[in-house]
């Protein structure tokens, strides 16, 4: 049954998910932040972070979260963790009983080093109905109508099957499991290892070292989903395995792309401003290295990587430790 929806984010992921939802028959209301990107995809249908997407008809763009609300049951996040906080804070007036809340975001907060799902329950101040979609799954790809699976962890099996049913179709796949907090540990921390897996390509290492890492990497991943007693088998999926494959040996991935200006030289505060967006990666760099101390964990990868961005450790040094 055709329903309308919400998708907060007019990045290029809020973007392919609205794009999705529309192939299969739903009606999207868009909050933007950005006013001019709102107005680019009211009067022309389209939007610069996926310049060659004619942007459907059925999705609706707004600027005010309140509009974007109305008569929504399912609200797709797909807003970077750095702001997931302020843009529920601003929703918050808004919330209603039957909300039920699909988390695209992925990483963790600085501060509090809450993961997407509890942001959600901490501004609310109670349990909210919601579910988490993590894999492979770029946008472009997803726009082209590529073949594309994720794991969909909700811990309600009706409001997953709901869920599954909006979304699927012949070129989206979902696979089902519980473990939300598993789920969102392997999207944040792959996309470490993306930028880790980054640097030794542009450093000058070549397959072999890079398979390393990133088996290195899914054991770290895997080290932090046990301390917090998670499923570790939700490491070998696609939220785990299946989205590190993607990111670090895909062909545009953004965290890979900084590691590998990293490894080259290149100085993260010049990447950043030519890049002008800010890779999820290099925020959870902070959190997972925080995590570490505050559990005296034994992480090594991680913990290095953030000598290497904050601290000048080299990246000769780096692959020396490892």
């Amino acid at each position: 049954m055709p329903r309308k929806i919400c998708v907060l984010g007019e990045g290029a992921w809020g973007t392919a998910i609205a794009t999705l939802l529309t192939d299969n028959g739903h009606e999207v209301n868009m909050w933007c932040h950005d006013i001019d990107v709102a107005h680019s995809i009211k009067i022309s249908r389209s939007n610069k972070y996926v310049p060659n997407l004619k942007i459907s008809s059925k999705i609706i763009p707004f600027t005010h979260i309140k509009d974007a609300l109305e008569e929504v049951d399912y609200i797709f996040e797909a807003i970077p963790v750095k702001f997931l906080r302020e843009v529920v804070v601003q929703s918050k007036p808004f919330f209603k009983d039957n909300h039920v809340w699909v988390i695209l975001s992925k990483g963790i907060e600085s501060d509090t080093l809450m993961l997407p799902s509890q942001i959600l329950d901490d501004v609310f101040g109670i349990y909210v109905k919601k579910a988490v979609i993590s894999g492979p799954s770029f946008a472009k790809d997803l726009i082209s109508k590529d073949l594309t699976a994720v794991d969909l962890a909700c811990g309600d099996e009706a409001v997953q099957k709901k869920i599954i049913e909006i979304l699927s179709n012949n070129y989206f796949k979902i696979f089902s499991c519980k473990d939300l907090m598993s789920v969102q540990f392997c999207g944040a921390l792959k996309n470490v290892v993306s930028i880790i897996v980054g640097m030794a390509d542009g450093f000058g290492y070549d397959d072999n070292c890079k398979a390393y890492l990133a088996v290195l990497g899914l054991k770290e991943i895997s080290g932090i989903i046990q301390e917090f007693r998670g499923d570790k088998n939700i490491v070998y999926g696609l939220a785990g395995v299946g989205d590190l494959i993607l990111s670090s040996f895909g062909k545009s991935g953004r965290n890979f792309l900084i590691g590998k200006e990293i490894g080259q030289g290149n100085k993260l505060d010049n990447i950043l401003s030519e890049a002008k967006i800010m890779p999820e990666g290099i925020n959870t760099i902070k959190s997972v290295y925080q995590i570490i101390k505050k559990y005296d964990l034994n992480l090594p990868l991680f913990s290095n990587i953030y000598k290497v961005i904050f601290e000048q450790l080299s990246c000769e040094q780096f692959f020396r430790l490892i």
